[in-house]
């Protein structure tokens, strides 16, 4: 599955909820074809993804969304024992794993050698692992039905789609739009 295809299946799925995304493509093939006040683009926080996620879920009722990488997640191990000490049952993570940086040249990243999914499991984290269309899109149902924290690892194709711009935003305002859509969605 490409990275773009599994990234409409997730905006889909939170259309109307907070989604936390990570840096660099991700970010970039999301807004190429959907940007809400929801969502909250990471430009330059690799590694923090999930972080955030987690600190967005504990500070709201509504249901929340992260996209993370392989190589954020890898940058950002440490929240993996965070994410089991705290679960947050309105938070759902999913790790778009291509074993690669791919915005950093496509530079195969520990992933490409090792089961990420694996480590999470074995802190005891809700752990789902897919291949494609159909399995993610039952794994998201399954999160949102069971209201438990589900961190779902999804096996993407290495590479960037091409031909996508850069997204030029000011992080400040999107933190800011991002805050206040929040807000909103919280009182009704």
């Amino acid at each position: 599955m490409k990275r773009i295809d599994a990234l409409k299946i997730i905006d889909t799925f939170f259309a109307a909820n907070p989604l936390v995304i990570t840096c660099g493509a991700t970010a970039r093939e999301m807004a190429s074809f959907s940007r809400r006040d929801l969502h909250l683009p990471l430009l330059d926080s690799m590694g923090l993804t999930s972080a955030i996620g987690l600190g967005v879920a504990l500070g709201t009722n509504d249901r929340v969304g992260v996209i993370d990488g392989d190589g954020s997640l890898l940058m950002g191990f440490s929240i993996l024992p965070t994410l089991a000490a705290y679960p947050a049952t309105n938070l759902t993570i999913v790790v778009l794993d291509n074993g690669q940086h791919a915005s950093a040249d496509q530079v195969p990243s520990q992933a490409a050698t090792i089961e990420l999914s694996g480590a999470a499991e074995g802190l005891g984290l809700n752990t789902i692992r897919c291949n494609d269309a159909p399995t993610l899109d039952a794994a998201l149902a399954h999160s949102k039905s069971e209201n438990r924290f589900a961190m779902i690892f999804v096996k993407i194709e290495p590479g960037n789609s091409p031909d996508i711009p850069l997204l030029l935003a000011d992080p400040a305002v999107l933190a800011q739009r991002f805050a206040s859509a929040i807000g909103s969605s919280s009182q009704r």
